[in-house]
């Protein structure tokens, strides 16, 4: 049976914000409704002339520990719980001798609203987390639309305006209510768990600017040791929002290198403003492997990695602390990082304000990722994978031993942000070493990207150390639209490139390659990162 098919026999209220609340009892009341409520809630009801059954008289016990007890009952639960209209349920009520609760009026103690407070005690915070009415609401969405359940003022008007109309609550109503209430029963326990959870959650000076708050949810046992977690700071200096922002992007990065490498090379990755700027693989059978992965890494464009975020995929030697002293970086994150550890002390002796951070483990990414718009919530699976097939579709195929190179550009090229190029090589007499020599990023226009960013970019690089464009790999986040992109790889000297493929003008730009004496393969697989 369905709140469109009968009356609103008994409702039970207890709410802590008491707008409306007059008004929604005096519609249910002229509707025969029978009033149930608990403490203040009943005071105010009477108050308005209303005749109301304590909560007591239904529940059988008397209100006690100072409130802690009021509402948890078999007869209350019993009430709203049974099945409408199933004749076993029905037979058990007549049998406990147990009344319907058709209505469920609660909204929860203020919670956040005293979380927010300065000051305030973990005792006296206890105090405000709400039991019994999560559970009543818990009872009431499981049974609709039989049970109608309202957890915010919000909903009073509609549900006031349909029992002077009909009498009754409609079925839609119902469900759309119940809908609501599991919203904010999750919204409730979660911040419940954000200030006294397992995962803490520590303020941050400010977010991406001074005028705005931010705060970090920490898991303590998660692959980066976050400082305030079950771990002590390793360095003094505090980190910033934009810090764990950056350190998260390279985290993804590296964790792309380790899988790319097999475990047998090393990567260094170097961020900044959330953009990958230096990146560099080195087998470790090369002497010195680190050191010449970073010095590649920072090679790759030395400006931006002035101040940046690097993460290494092991733990820090002494060497390469050694070459960064001399430099200026924001924060070092590495495996097996710890307070005192002789890398890590070589750095803080040249650089106090030095921030570090220990990677427990890699590979661990978040499976979903979460934004908060306007009116909603944005949920997508996490771009993760780079096991996409390499098509030549040029009569100029890749290079045989173009496909590591191929791989590391791709992986590269996906933690850009869109519209982004990535133009990447061989190190030059380290076999099985890759650098990333030129990147356009975060731009409208992909042929700018390429002509004003990478290549300008590379050209500085390869100026310095030695090698020239037709070496270097291409790589595009999606597809070319036109073959604008193609015509300014050549003009530039570029021989190699790499892109998803999947535009209506796919053949014009493989004509192009072809005509230019350049090979090109498809994936398949997009990695936009808008």
């Amino acid at each position: 049976m369905s709140l469109a098919e009968r009356r609103i026999r008994r409702a039970l209220l207890t709410v802590s914000d008491k707008t409306g609340i007059v008004e929604l009892a005096s519609a249910l009341y002229r509707n025969g409704t029978e009033l149930i409520a608990t403490g203040r809630t009943a005071a105010v009801l009477k108050e308005a002339g209303l005749p109301i059954t304590p909560i007591e008289t239904v529940s059988g016990a008397p209100e006690a520990f100072q409130g802690r007890m009021k509402t948890l009952s078999f007869p209350v639960c019993s009430g709203i719980l049974y099945r409408r209209g199933d004749a076993a349920d029905e037979a058990d009520l007549r049998r406990l001798g147990l009344g319907p609760i058709d209505c469920v009026v609660v909204n929860f103690y203020p919670f956040e609203s005293a979380a927010a407070r300065e000051g305030i005690s973990r005792m006296e915070l206890i105090e405000e987390i709400d039991i019994g009415g999560p559970t009543l609401v818990r009872a009431a969405a499981k049974n609709a639309p039989a049970t109608l359940v309202l957890t915010s003022p919000a909903q009073y008007e509609a549900v006031i305006a349909e029992l002077m109309r009909a009498g009754s609550v409609s079925t839609a109503r119902a469900t759309a209510c119940a809908a609501e209430a599991w919203d904010r029963v999750v919204a409730y326990d979660q911040a419940i768990a954000r200030e006294l959870g397992a995962r803490p959650r520590r303020k941050l000076r400010y977010g991406e600017n001074p005028h705005q708050e931010a705060w970090l949810e920490i898991d303590p046992a998660g692959p980066i040791a976050w400082p305030g977690g079950a771990e002590p700071a390793l360095t003094p200096a505090e980190l910033s929002y934009n810090n764990i922002l950056d350190v998260a992007a390279a985290y993804g990065l590296a964790s792309d290198l380790l899988g790319l490498g097999h475990g047998r090379s090393t990567g260094v990755v170097i961020v900044k403003h959330n953009n990958p700027c230096g990146v560099a693989l080195v087998p470790k059978a090369v002497p010195g492997a680190q050191k010449i992965a970073l010095a590649k890494a920072w090679e790759g464009d030395p400006v931006s990695a002035f101040g940046g975020v690097l993460v290494f995929t092991d733990p820090l030697e002494r060497e390469t602390a050694d070459w960064l002293a001399e430099r200026f970086v924001e924060l070092v994150a590495a495996l097996e990082l710890r307070a005192g550890c002789e890398a890590l002390s070589t750095l803080l002796a040249r650089r106090k304000n030095l921030k570090a951070v220990a990677i427990r483990r890699f590979g661990e990414l978040p499976t979903r990722t979460a934004l908060a718009v306007p009116g909603g919530m944005l949920e997508q699976e996490t771009d993760v994978g780079l096991a996409e097939i390499l098509d030549s579709v040029t009569k100029l195929p890749l290079p045989e031993d173009g496909e590591p190179l191929a791989r590391f550009g791709i992986a590269v090229c996906r933690a850009l942000k869109s519209n982004a190029v990535a133009l990447v090589r061989a190190i030059p007499g380290l076999a099985g070493g890759y650098q990333l020599v030129g990147a356009g990023q975060g731009q409208p226009n992909r042929i700018e990207a390429l002509q004003a960013l990478a290549i300008p970019r590379a050209q500085a690089v390869l100026r310095e150390g030695g090698g020239r464009l037709g070496d270097c790999l291409l790589v595009s986040d999606a597809f070319f639209p036109f073959r604008d992109t193609v015509d300014a790889a050549h003009a530039a000297g570029i021989r190699m490139i790499v892109q998803p493929g999947g535009s209506i003008k796919d053949a014009e730009s493989i004509a192009a390659c072809d005509e230019h004496g350049i090979a090109m393969a498809f994936t398949g697989v997009r990695h936009f990162r808008h």
